[in-house]
């Protein structure tokens, strides 16, 4: 079929052209993806956060470490005295000074504390490496997303080139009704109807473009930049994803990393449930002082006295009752612990059926594409040879129009049949932990 632009298409044809001077700039998906990865602000928090895991997960916040404390104090005095001694000596003097140094250095090491402090760091180890997997189940549905939103405007694209196509078949209508008209052989009423057709389309193509607009907006907000409609984006849609459910049943269970977050988090309460057992245990510190004192009187039994050295020992203590506390937190961590368990089940089994969904989602979106993408050819010729019906005058335009709409549906449902396929497809990477291999 040749398409032939006329006056009647010049709206569409500023659209195209625009479109076509715009675009400079290719956008590709892994492109689009990369962009948002770096440059989208929820990331960008997400990763803060990763970092302040990584940050809190040190020996020193475990309480491994040793705590070493200095200090130091100068003073200095200025007093009238009068002092009778036995013997009958007797002192007087007036604004009398009196100056006193002091220093020390004190170190203190708990060398045991029922082995909280081993529970602990385990805890922060679970805990950044739950931080990491936060991020990557975040950059999993940021990927989704642009994924998403990249494919609607490809499918916005191919709808608008079906809204052009179909305005070109208008538009040739439009003509062969007038020259029937001026020869007598159609009345001006089908003219009329064509214009009428025709406008509605035109009418579709704006409103495409501003879908497009506002899709476009949405893939550059996620993407964390401003926009640029000086971009071009592939029309292809691959689809290359070929799985098998047995396979994917069972491989979600190491592979989904919903199931990975949840189990971390159980981890997370069992070493709570150490570390409050711990408290029940003594704790064992040692202790090592530096002293330094010196001072200087100018009246008195002693005008000068000066200390210095260290002192180093042991401290057991041990709490033996506290109102039941420790042992009320201790079942508190317990039962919190249990309902993180029965949360990881929970997810488990959630992520199982949705797999299952999504597998026969992905399976049947294939075999709607394909049955859509076999029937393009049979709608194409179908309006093609009916146009021509139409300039021979063995068709009505009723009968064209009704050609016309089945190429339109047909074309508009291999689009949407392509990005439902995509997002089906998606949704099972996802859930399998493939989408960012």
């Amino acid at each position: 079929m040749i398409i032939r632009f006329g006056s009647s298409l010049l709206l569409c044809a500023m659209v195209i052209a625009s479109n076509e001077v715009q675009a400079q700039e290719s956008l590709s998906l892994s492109k689009a993806i990369e962009t948002a990865i770096q440059q989208n602000f929820y990331i960008k928090t997400v990763r803060n956060t990763k970092s302040v895991a990584e940050n809190n997960n040190t020996i020193g916040n475990a309480g491994w470490l040793p705590s070493v404390d200095i200090g130091a104090s100068v003073s200095t005095s200025s007093a009238n005295t009068e002092q009778e001694y036995t013997d009958g000596r007797v002192v007087n003097s007036d604004n009398a000074g009196s100056d006193n140094i002091q220093a020390g250095a004190a170190l203190t090491w708990t060398l045991f504390d029922g082995l909280q402090m081993f529970a602990t760091k385990s805890r922060l180890n679970t805990e950044s490496i739950l931080a990491d997997v936060d991020l990557k189940i975040q950059v999993e549905n940021l990927t989704a997303t642009i994924i998403g939103n990249y494919f609607n405007i490809v499918r916005i694209n191919q709808q608008i080139k079906v809204t052009v196509e179909s305005i070109s078949i208008y538009d040739d209508r439009l003509k062969i009704a007038e020259a029937k008209f001026r020869i007598g052989s159609a009345s001006k009423l089908e003219a009329l109807q064509t214009k009428v057709d025709l406008n509605a389309a035109k009418s579709r193509l704006m409103l495409l473009q501003i879908e497009k607009d506002k899709a476009v907006t949405a893939l550059f907000y996620q993407m964390g930049i401003k926009n640029n409609y000086q971009i071009s984006l592939s029309d292809s849609v691959k689809i290359d994803y070929q799985p098998q459910y047995a396979e994917l049943l069972k491989s979600i269970p190491q592979t989904n990393k919903e199931i990975k977050y949840q189990e971390l988090k159980y981890a997370i309460s069992t070493d709570v449930i150490r570390e409050m057992k711990a408290m029940q245990l003594p704790v064992l510190n040692l202790n090592m002082n530096y002293n330094y004192n010196r001072t200087e009187n100018e009246v008195g039994f002693l005008l000068l006295n000066q200390t210095q050295g260290y002192n180093a020992g042991l401290t057991l203590s041990w709490n033996l009752f506290n109102g039941m506390n420790t042992r009320r937190q201790i079942n508190s961590a317990k039962l919190f612990a249990s309902s993180e368990n029965e949360i990881l089940e929970s997810v488990k089994l959630r992520i199982e059926n949705d797999l299952w969904l999504a597998f026969r989602n992905f399976e049947t979106e294939k075999e709607l594409l394909q049955m859509e993408i076999s029937n393009t050819e049979v709608v194409r010729e179908n309006v093609t040879v009916a146009l021509e019906a139409y300039r021979l005058g063995t068709i009505s335009g009723l009968q064209l129009k009704d050609a016309q709409n089945a190429f339109e549906e047909a074309m508009s449902r291999v689009a949407d049949a392509h990005y439902r396929t995509k997002l089906a497809e998606t949704e099972l990477m996802k859930l399998n932990g493939d989408l960012l291999k």
